[in-house]
């Protein structure tokens, strides 16, 4: 089986998310194990929302981080540290300690 391909990632809305597993583990040492060592062709993030999965997705495709709304914001924080994505928890720290 390819080490990389097209991940499908599982939300808590039942929906499916679409993302390069190689964009994905540049970003995230976890997500590179998960595909690079275990060789998974899907995650499960059921505990987290389908926009907050489109949220980290984008993020990490484009490095950018639009506001992020308090509803989202534990999803967010959540998946930075969970799959150690170091920079975007600095971010979302960043957005509500702002004056």
């Amino acid at each position: 089986s390819p080490t990389h391909s097209t991940l499908e990632l599982k939300t808590e809305d039942e929906a499916t998310v679409l993302a390069s597993s190689v964009i994905l583990s540049f970003n995230s040492p976890v997500i590179n194990r998960m595909t690079t060592t275990l060789h998974l062709p899907s995650l499960d993030m059921r505990d987290f929302s389908e926009e907050a999965v489109r949220y980290f997705v984008d993020a990490a495709y484009t490095g950018a981080t639009p506001t992020i709304s308090r509803h989202m914001f534990r999803d967010i924080n959540k998946m930075a540290h969970v799959y150690e994505v170091s920079w975007l928890g600095t971010r979302c720290v960043q957005h509500f300690s702002r004056p």
